[in-house]
């Protein structure tokens, strides 16, 4: 079936000609809502690898990790194709001189073909932003800014340290410096509604961010959402309810938005709710057969709201 959806995968092909694959790597940073800067601890829902991939070998150096990525991708998928996927903890947390080392052992690598860096909205000041300008002239490059919730009483639950402010200014200077900008919302998140979640949707699709992640809230061993799931306090979604809400969420976003990711998963020794995160295949299909059966497609219900300029903030933040 396909997808009613532009996947990360067919703008990859689109842009490259061939299909490229993302390798994730732990470059030694974290966060400020962890080293005391902003907070303590780092957000609730997320354990020690700091949201990054389970096949990451962060005792190992940079440059090895991407030799390992590289050699497991090309073993699995018999890939030619790569990007540096800068993904555990706040990737533009630190010095500029020290990011700048960092971008260009990656590039320097002959198997990859650009860079993705995910950090949070209060980690880029313009002095960064105009690094990543700069290297984005003569790379590929994307900026993934997370978000999770567009409600500060959301974020403050969580620990984000950041509010929903700070994101779509982060975005806005961003998108005004030409960069490719995506974003990351949790779906499920402690008190909120299904009304709350899909607003959020609504002005992430008006702020004109290029690409965007959803994922329902997974509940990681050693996490204070641990304790909270196994003491009765945090509900989560069922399948049935979160396929439903990414239909939603699909039908409301811009018909040019591109979806990197629509269902979040983990290895099993690790990630202990819910359970249908290990079926990330049956959960897209129902996905997809959602949105056949109501006969729509992504960006439906989209209303057409002008992207965000530099300084712009949703009226409702």
């Amino acid at each position: 079936m396909p997808h009613r959806y532009i996947t990360f995968n067919s703008y990859l092909q689109n842009v490259f000609g061939t299909r490229v694959y993302r390798v994730p790597v732990d470059a030694g940073f974290t966060c400020p809502n962890r080293d005391g800067t902003r907070a303590w601890g780092g957000c609730t829902f997320c354990d020690e690898r700091g949201s990054g991939a389970p096949t990451i070998k962060s005792e190992v150096s940079f440059k090895q990790q991407l030799d390992d990525g590289i050699a497991r991708v090309r073993r699995r998928f018999k890939a030619e194709k790569f990007l540096a996927y800068f993904q555990a903890f706040s990737n533009t947390y630190a010095p500029e001189a020290v990011l700048r080392r960092l971008y260009d052992v990656a590039l320097e690598h002959p198997q990859i073909s650009g860079l993705i860096i995910g950090t949070r909205p209060d980690c880029v000041p313009d002095n960064i932003l105009a690094m990543l300008e700069e290297y984005s002239r003569r790379t590929f490059l994307w900026l993934e800014l997370g978000l999770q919730s567009a409600f500060d009483e959301t974020l403050a639950a969580i620990n984000r340290a950041h509010t929903a402010r700070e994101f779509f200014d982060a975005a806005a200077r961003a998108k005004s410096r030409g960069l490719m900008v995506a974003t990351h919302l949790i779906f499920g998140l402690p008190g909120e509604t299904r009304s709350q979640m899909l607003e959020t949707v609504r002005r992430v699709a008006a702020c004109g961010v290029d690409a965007i992640k959803i994922h329902q809230l997974c509940v990681f061993r050693d996490t204070p959402m641990e304790a909270d799931y196994l003491a009765g306090r945090l509900p989560l979604l069922s399948d049935t309810d979160y396929v439903e809400l990414v239909a939603d969420a699909l039908e409301l976003l811009p018909p040019q938005m591109i979806i990197m990711r629509l269902v979040a998963e983990g290895r099993k020794e690790e990630l202990i709710a819910p359970e249908w995160s290990f079926e990330k295949s049956r959960i897209m299909d129902l996905i997809d057969a959602e949105l056949d059966r109501r006969g729509t497609r992504q960006g439906f219900r989209y209303d057409g709201a002008a992207g965000c300029v530099a300084g712009a903030i949703p009226p409702e933040i």
